[in-house]
């Protein structure tokens, strides 16, 4: 009895993790039944219908990337967390534009319709929309050697070669894709949740998303590269510890551009932000934020919260990735849980709040603390852990440090429940090629 229960929550368990998943896999699959089997409007060839299913994928692909953009209470709900949605979000853009190309290859398969054009030629629009979608992804993925700013506009003129791509396919599909039968329904529907969610990123999200208004009511910097913030807001603020937030500051140099940062505590009258200058707007941060700027926040997001977990529970912080775990400590003094905090920085000196944190742990036998400096012990590994009660192990750090770890806890201990954030919201896809190709060289390389 015992081990059927045990399955039946351990399925339950798989089917929530990868929820968003399947939808998006049900999306395609039903895209696929309704090309397959609609009648098309004149008899041709079985490549042509497929040549055609196969445009209608890229619409699909990027009318879920622009959903899943939205940040709406139910990509939160389907992806456990925004981080993961953005995940597939740039999986979907990626597999779209290889769509792209492939379509290139296959579009003079299609026995298309030569419908009269509105006002622009229908099929020298689709070249047009394939150069547009491909110039500004590639330039999305260049994200880590441009200002945010300057992606972010680029990011919100990829509505362009949608409209472009839809108008093509529509006037040109030797299906009727504007009558009431399921295939038309279908693509009709695709194509405004595709747009509809683009025009609210665009014209609606950043007046409509930012309902918490307040001044930034302390600034101090914790170390050469650490700022932490006070805000006092208008209202409170519920959110769990763990959680973080969008951000925009209205004065120069910040112009109101949103950034994420983990809430790193709460005050009576708002939040706390740790910071770290990793970038132009957080080192605009540091240099330029002043006591009396003005200040909005999105609702709180984010999944790594702790109320959820074992009462025995280990937690791997690298560098400002503290900043979660700070805010759990903050708020409760005594935790209930059994917690052990490996916090790993380069050298003592970059460590924040580290007499907080070691006054705590005396304090506090259900806690304890760990301070791992790589310039004298090394990378913080698996076998550094204390697994022996079987905890549930939440990290928050730098992507490399918690892909690394993750993957080793996986593989040596797959029965730990693991839950990590290594957030990147522009995306890392030019340093995972890079890290891929440098694999097998690294194999080849003969030992020192």
């Amino acid at each position: 009895m015992d081990k059927s229960i045990s399955g039946a929550d351990c399925m339950h368990t798989l089917l929530r993790k990868h929820v968003g998943l399947l939808v998006i896999l049900a999306l395609f699959g039903l895209n696929a039944l309704l090309w397959l089997t609609a009648a098309p409007l004149f008899d041709q060839p079985l490549e042509s219908r497929i040549a055609q299913w196969h445009g209608a994928n890229i619409l699909l692909g990027f009318s879920i990337v622009f959903f899943l953009a939205t940040k709406n209470s139910l990509v939160v709900w389907l992806f456990n967390g925004l981080e993961k949605s953005y995940a597939y979000h740039r999986g979907l853009a990626m597999g779209s534009l290889l769509l792209i190309i492939l379509h290139g290859q296959t579009a003079h398969l299609i026995w298309a319709i030569y419908r009269d054009s509105l006002f622009l030629d229908a099929w020298s629009l689709g070249p047009l929309a394939r150069n547009l979608f491909v110039g500004l992804i590639v330039l999305a993925l260049m994200a880590k050697y441009m200002k945010y700013e300057h992606w972010r506009y680029f990011h919100r003129l990829m509505i362009l070669p949608y409209l472009l791509a839809s108008y093509h396919a529509f006037l040109l599909a030797s299906y009727d894709l504007l009558s009431i039968t399921p295939l038309g329904l279908w693509m009709m529907g695709m194509v405004a949740t595709g747009s509809i969610s683009s025009l609210y990123m665009v014209l609606i999200y950043r007046k409509t998303a930012f309902t918490y208004k307040g001044v930034v009511s302390s600034v101090k910097a914790l170390n050469a590269s650490v700022t932490e913030l006070d805000v006092a807001l208008d209202k409170p603020y519920a959110f769990k510890s763990g959680q973080f937030a969008f951000v925009k500051i209205k004065e120069k140099p910040f112009n109101g551009v949103p950034h994420p940062f983990s809430i790193s505590g709460v005050h009576e009258n708002g939040v706390t932000f740790t910071i770290k200058a990793i970038g132009d707007y957080t080192r605009d941060i540091q240099h330029h934020l002043a006591v009396g700027m003005r200040f909005t926040m999105s609702r709180p997001y984010g999944h790594m919260t702790f109320d959820t977990h074992a009462a025995t529970q280990v937690w791997i912080a690298g560098g400002i990735g503290i900043t979660p775990f700070l805010s759990h400590l903050r708020s409760e003094r005594k935790p209930a849980q059994r917690i052990t905090l490996y916090y790993a920085v380069n050298r003592k000196e970059e460590a924040v709040h580290l007499s907080l944190l070691e006054t705590l742990a005396k304090e506090n036998n259900q806690f304890t603390f760990h301070l791992i400096e790589s310039d004298t012990h090394g990378f913080l590994k698996v076998d550094d852990l204390d697994l022996s009660h079987h905890p549930d192990v939440l990290m928050c750090g730098p992507r490399p440090m918690a892909l690394a770890l993750s993957k080793t806890l996986r593989k040596q201990h797959p029965d730990i429940r693991l839950t990590f954030e290594a957030f990147s919201f522009t995306g890392t896809f030019i340093e995972d090629v890079i890290r891929l190709f440098k694999k097998p060289f690294k194999r080849r390389l003969p030992a020192s």
